[in-house]
Formats: C-alpha cells, structure tokens, sequence
C-alpha cells in the first residue's frame, strides 16, 4: 500500500524550511553582513619607532553594489591608544572623501564615489601613540589593525609590522599573540612580523599583541604603564583556543553521534531474524483482517481490504447474509470477536434503527448512515490494530529508539545549541567555524524531522514468529492464485491480501454466487471514504 501524503508531512516540511533559515541564513555572522559593498582586500603597513609612535599606511580595495555610491572608512581606538594625525585618500577619478568626524579616540570620513566606479582603493594613513604598556614583568606593543562595527567584512586582510632593532632581536613567534584568538599565518622575517587572516566580519575585532622585555619598552616616550602581564594574555590566550577546539570538537560529535547511532540502531534492530519456513502458522489459522495488516501491509495499518475480507467471514460463518444490494444483520452468536462485532455495527449504521436488514446506498448519496458507516469503519480499525499489536509480529524497538533520539537529540538539542551559540556570539571571532557548525546543526535538525516521517519498518523488524507468519503466508497467497477454482475461504484470503479487483476481472475462476457476493462487496469499498488526516 502506497504511503499518503498527511497533514503532518506538510508540517514537518514546513519545519525544514524553517530550519535552513534559523540556523543557516541566521544561525552565522555571514548573514548579517549587509553592507551595499565588499572589501576584497586589507593590506596593513605598520611601523614602530624608538619613542612608541605606530605609523600605519593601510590600503583597501573596495566592490561596489550598481545601487550604491558611498563607502565609510572608520577608527575607534581603545585606552591607552591615541590618535595623533589620520589621512584618507582616493583617487581624483573615484571621488571625494568627506569628514564626518574625528577625536584622539578615532575618526569617521565617507567616501563620495562616482557613478561609473565598481571599484576603487582607498589608502588610509594614521599615526597613533600609547600602544605600547609598560606592564607588571614586561612590556607589550597592542595594535587592533581591525575594529569592530565596520561597514563590511573583509575575506583576506594582510600585515606587515616592522618592529625596532632591538625588539625583533628578543622576540618569537611565541611572543606574538592574536586577541581574540584565530587561526592566522604569522611569520618573522628580520625586523618585520608579518601576519595574514581569512573571514574578518565587519562587527569583529582583531587586534596583535607583541610581547618584549620591559626594559626596553621603559625608554620610549609614549609608552603607558598598565597592569597587563604576560600570564593574562597567555590565559586569554588559551581560552580562545579552547573555544575554537571546542567548535571543533562539537562540529565531530554532531557529525559522528547520528551516524553512530543510525548504524547500531538499525544493526541490533533492524536486520530481520533468520528463520526456517518449514514449520510456519498453519495457513487455515489466520482472520482476514490479520492478514491484511501483516502480509499486504507489513508494519502498517490494517485497510478497507481487512475489513471487507471481516464482512466476507461474517458471510460464511452464516453471522450475516449478503444479497445483492442488501445485508441481513440477524446475529445469533452473541460471543463472536469484537473486531467481528464492529464490522457488524458498521453494516447496521447503514440502515435504519432496529432492522436487520441494510440496503447498501449509492457512493453518489450523501447522508448520515454513509458518515456513521465510516465513523464505525474507523472504529473497527482502532480494535483490530490491538489485535495485531497484541500478537507479537512487530519489534519498534529500534523505531522508539530513533524517534526518542530524533526529538531530544537531532531536533530540540540542535535548537538549544543555535541559540546558545547566537548569544554566546563566538561567530565573530570564527565565522567559518561558526558557518560549518549552523550547516551541520541545520542537517541534524533535517534528519530529525526526516527520521520521523519515515517507516517503522526501517529501524523495525520482524519478531521470529512475525517472520514465519509472514513467509508462510507469501507462499500461500502464490499457491492460491494459481488455482483453478477458488472455494470460499480462498476468497477471503485474496480479498484480505488485496486482490478483489482482480477477482472481479477474473471471472472465469468464479461462480456466479461469488462473483455477486464480491460485487456486493465492492459496493460496501465504494463507500468507505479516505479517512481525515
């Protein structure tokens, strides 16, 4: 039986799509990157004199959107930095740049840009002291060559630090450190530490911190003293780097979890038992409705097939009596099935109260018996479906195992962890981190939903008896078809199995009395709408 599409699937799609908004498109730094232009491109020149001045000459290479015509070009430092003299510049053919606003503290200009310029550089010049703390055991050069609330984000910024003589002799590259901690090339060649980073957002901060002897920082002029030492930068240092081994770590356990329980789930329940056919259920033994839902609908839902193939039994047993386009309901044994019991309940909501005989309406008549006939119909289902349940055929196991695992694991932990993560806002410090995290958060959040749309018999399977049950009723259906004459048993076999339309297009293995009472019941099949999802 093929599987319909239910009002549950509609909104566990629904839930997917939403899912790719709140963890991809805004479950990273990337999407808020909204600026009518790119900065391709930062190349950073900085030098340090004897007396603590940093002269920095910074070029950057700017994209323009068709719609947009101006750009921004911004510093705001942080104690103990001071600004002493700035300059931006373009060319004469790019446009104009304007001064919104300038103090110690930074400065703020727009860039005014012609109407046929899709690109330009701008070349940024500015002189700053107090950079370099005089601290509690040494000294430290703290240069940010890139500040937060930038108007756009850059993918590849350079720097070239040239140090005085007598710091680059004393230090390391374990003398350099990168606040906040980020993944970054950095070498020392001579007297110049260079340094490249990839994915800087425009609301981050990146910022370079030299450490040297505090001897030498003491003889320059502008250097500040501060309370900063070396173990609270390498402890801010480490913390960094566990955040970013910790976004590692997390981004592996997200990816290897899922897979590792899928793969065990389905080995330990879901790969069928292995049985012999030889000692099978005796074929003779099965109601139709139980075949219907074991053999034609394997860890499915018993069908109208079941319950015409009930009908059908009630007719041979002599419990009711089909004619034509009437049933007469006259039941004698008061301790039949109950599942037997509401399938003749159904037959009597057709009719009138207190007759025994039914008239069998057309599909086209619309009226309070067809609607009672189908409410009676979903009836019966509900105590067949505890027939089968209650035999044993089925382990869910391995189903309950992976919709607890979808719901508290795949679905609602991904959701946890998209907003601890947006309020811990480590995506401004690892964007591309961050990116892959949401993308993996974003899969697991799918194949949550995914896991719970799918059958039971995936991650289910057979129990042994199931197994018999099930193999020796396949051989059986095969044997009964090939028959040449079908008595009536065998008809309600192969209408429980589905077959009824092709009994009725194979007439010349029945008898006339058959073919009417199949008709009968394919009359009854007219009636039994699709339930509401």
């Amino acid at each position: 039986m093929k599987r319909r599409f239910q009002r549950k699937d509609f909104f566990i799609i629904f839930m997917i799509v939403s899912g790719f908004f709140m963890f991809v498109a805004m479950g990273n730094g990337y999407w808020r990157e909204n600026a009518p232009y790119k900065i391709s491109s930062v190349d950073i020149k900085a030098t340090l004199d004897r007396n603590g001045f940093l002269s920095v000459s910074e070029t950057s290479l700017y994209e323009l959107s068709r719609n947009n015509r101006t750009a921004s070009k911004r510093l705001h430092l942080s104690y103990p930095a001071v600004l002493e003299s700035f300059n931006v510049q373009v060319d004469q053919t790019t446009g104009v740049v304007r001064e919104v606003s300038s103090s110690p503290g930074g400065f703020d200009v727009r860039i005014f840009v012609n109407e046929d310029v899709e690109s330009f550089t701008a070349s940024t010049n500015y002189r700053l002291s107090g950079v370099v703390e005089n601290g509690s055991d040494v000294s430290v050069l703290s240069y940010r060559f890139w500040e937060p609330n930038s108007d756009a984000m850059t993918r590849n910024i350079s720097l070239s630090l040239e140090l005085p003589e007598q710091i680059a002799r004393t230090i390391t590259t374990e003398s350099i450190f990168l606040k906040p901690y980020k993944e970054a090339k950095i070498t020392i060649e001579g007297n110049r530490v260079l340094l490249s980073m990839k994915s800087v957002l425009s609301s981050a901060s990146a910022e370079i911190m030299v450490v040297f002897p505090r001897s030498i920082g003491n003889s320059m002029s502008t250097a500040i003293n501060t309370t900063i030492s070396r173990s609270s930068i390498e402890k801010e240092n480490e913390t960094s780097m566990f955040q970013q081994a910790f976004l590692s770590g997390l981004i592996g356990f997200q990816i290897a979890v899922p897979i590792f329980v899928l793969f065990f789930t389905f080995i330990l329940f879901g790969i069928e038992p292995q049985i012999k056919t030889e000692i099978g259920h005796r074929i003779d033994s099965a109601p139709g409705y139980l075949l219907n839902a074991i053999v034609k609908n394997p860890f499915q839902e018993v069908d109208r097939d079941g319950f015409l193939a009930t009908i059908l039994e009630l007719h041979n047993s002599g419990q009711i009596k089909l004619q034509g386009r009437t049933i007469l309901t006259s039941v004698k044994n008061n301790t039949m099935p109950t599942q037997q019991q509401w399938a003749i309940q159904a037959i009597k909501s057709l009719g009138s109260d207190g007759k025994d005989e039914v008239e069998i309406p057309d599909q086209e008549h619309k009226g309070e018996g067809i609607e009672a006939f189908n409410r009676h119909y979903g009836f019966w289902q509900k105590h067949a479906m505890k027939v089968v349940r209650s035999g044993r055929f089925y382990e869910h196991l391995g189903s309950t195992v992976m919709s607890v695992f979808s719901i508290f694991f795949l679905i609602t932990w991904s959701l946890i962890l998209k907003y601890l993560f947006a309020n811990w806002q480590v995506y401004l410090t690892f964007p591309d981190e961050t990116l892959v995290l949401s993308i993996v958060l974003y899969a697991d959040w799918c194949l949550g939903w995914f896991l719970l749309m799918i059958p039971k018999s995936i991650f289910g399977r057979w129990t042994p008896s199931g197994r018999l049950f099930y193999m020796e009723w396949k051989n059986a259906e095969k044997e009964i078809l090939a028959k040449q004459e079908f008595s009536d048993e065998d008809l309600e076999k192969l209408v429980a199995l589905g077959h009824l339309q092709t009994l009725l297009a194979d007439r010349k293995r029945l008898s006339e009395r058959q073919l009417e009472l199949l008709r009968t019941l394919q009359r009854l099949e007219l009636l039994l709408t699709k339930p509401k999802e």
